[in-house]
């Protein structure tokens, strides 16, 4: 019996992390584990035993060379920060021991760069974390990053009393509504509606995992429109979201030109379901809105980088409509002038009172510069929502969350007060859509949870956004002045 039970190949080289909680480490670097939990993942140092998949000769490695590998730098180099960043006044005791939470961005060794078409405002100093999440496609299996949206607590016994993995009656019925109501609900554009009832069904017919995220999708949307039977849906839609992903896994080891639509088609539809994320009733193990809605912004850029390659394979197929900015297709060209549309809107003066934040004489000068880069980006999501002909389409929320830095990924998951005004500005826009249910209130949640957990002196950078959130008027408006 204990020979049939084990299910996969003894290895002794997970993290020390995965140990001490006993379960099992993919033994990446860091493993997934240690990533979603935010923690240092032993693998990461320098003298850990390095993965079966790795100790191959380095010809195999070099098969793919669209991004050379990331180094791994050594957390040890990590030093603290030389001066807090909340800022206190002269002869005032510090509130808070900054200096040994957060590391010091400019006293980390550099990452190589790893694509020739990363911008030059992104060549700055990184951490060791940031080097980890940034590697290109070929160092992982495509859906690794997708693999971090599998639900591992038994939900099923918890909410409910018993949902069967397998009932194609019920099937039918997510099916049904997916394809008459749920993916109207999914974009305002015509076009786009298209693509979602059509191309994603006929995809969806030759691909069981992709047929999986459709189902999933559905059951989420009945979650949202049946309270009563929330749990049972939510159930039902993890179950569908964890077969089509880890059938994925084991299906498609690379992207290619014969599987990119799949491939894409079933990122889209993950995407969403990880920005609907509808919390589970009383659950303790749920994350902070703003750590959230951190793991939703590593999805999405995981996802970006992992198709980058084949953008041009999907554009000449039935997806090409699909492939707006935001929900696809490579990263649009900073353009300085959009920086300058916003007066246009009446909104110029609100960007102008973020500058103040990043530029604070307690931020280091690698700070203020991601955060400044981080305003500019701010800007152009917010002028290209602004500037829209006719209909709205959500997909254009997520260019801030893809083209921002790195760093400034890293600076929000520490809860750094100067990125967490920016994303909060970024929840006016995300409550800006908020009519489509799968982004619902989050933006709201978001901005509420920096409000209670921020250092009140950078109250006063979010009067804006708290104001924006708490009127009920503003969701779902054409404007966000």
């Amino acid at each position: 019996m204990e020979a049939t039970a084990r299910r996969h190949k003894k290895s002794r080289n997970g993290c020390i992390q995965c140990k001490k909680r006993r379960v099992k480490c993919d033994e990446q670097r860091p493993c997934n584990h240690c990533a979603r939990h935010g923690v240092e993942c032993s693998l990461t140092l320098p003298d850990a035993p390095a993965p079966p998949h790795q100790q191959q000769s380095s010809s195999s490695a070099s098969r793919d060379s669209r991004s050379p590998i990331v180094p791994v730098t050594q957390p040890g180099s990590v030093s603290p920060l030389t001066r807090p960043w909340a800022w206190q006044p002269p002869g005032s005791a510090p509130q808070h021991d900054y200096d040994s939470r957060w590391p010091s961005i400019t006293s980390l060794p550099s990452s190589t760069e790893h694509s020739s078409e990363r911008s030059s405002r992104h060549e700055t100093p990184v951490t060791t974390w940031i080097a980890n999440h940034t590697a290109g496609p070929q160092d992982h299996n495509p859906f690794d990053m997708l693999s971090k949206t599998i639900i591992e607590r038994d939900i099923t016994s918890r909410f409910v009393e018993h949902v069967p993995v397998t009932d194609w009656h019920r099937d039918l019925e997510l099916l049904h509504h997916y394809s008459t109501y749920t993916y109207q609900t999914l974009s305002e554009l015509d076009a786009l509606r298209d693509v979602y009832q059509n191309v994603y069904g006929h995809i969806g017919y030759k691909s069981k995992p992709v047929m999986h995220g459709i189902l999933g999708v559905a059951a989420l949307h009945l979650a949202h429109l049946r309270p009563d039977a929330r749990a049972k849906y939510l159930v039902i839609s993890t179950n569908h979201q964890n077969r089509a992903i880890s059938e994925f896994r084991l299906a498609l080891p690379k992207i290619t030109a014969e599987n990119c639509d799949e491939i894409y088609t079933l990122s889209s539809l993950t995407t969403i379901l990880r920005c609907a994320n509808l919390p589970l009733p009383s659950d303790p193990n749920q994350p902070s809105p703003v750590d959230d809605t951190v793991e939703t912004f590593m999805l999405m850029r995981g996802v970006h980088e992992v198709l980058r390659s084949a953008w041009s394979w999907i554009a000449a197929g039935p997806l090409l409509p699909a492939l707006v900015p935001g929900r696809g297709g490579p990263q649009l060209p900073f353009n300085t002038t959009e920086c300058l549309a916003l007066d246009d809107f009446g909104l110029q003066p609100r960007i102008d009172a973020l500058w103040p934040v990043a530029q604070h004489e307690s931020f280091e000068p690698a700070i203020r510069k991601t955060l400044e880069y981080t305003i500019a980006d701010l800007t152009i999501c917010m002028h290209r929502i602004l500037t829209q002909p006719h209909d709205r389409e959500p997909g254009l929320v997520l260019i801030w969350p893809i083209r921002i830095s790195p760093e400034c990924i890293f600076l929000i998951r520490q809860h750094h007060p100067g990125a967490l005004v920016m994303l909060a500005h970024w929840c006016i826009i995300l409550h800006n859509h908020s009519n489509f249910w799968w982004l619902g209130d989050r933006g709201r949640r978001v901005v509420h949870s920096i409000w209670d957990t921020i250092d009140p002196m950078w109250h006063d950078a979010l009067a804006w956004p708290m104001q924006y959130v708490n009127d009920d008027a503003n969701s779902g408006k054409l404007t966000i002045i």
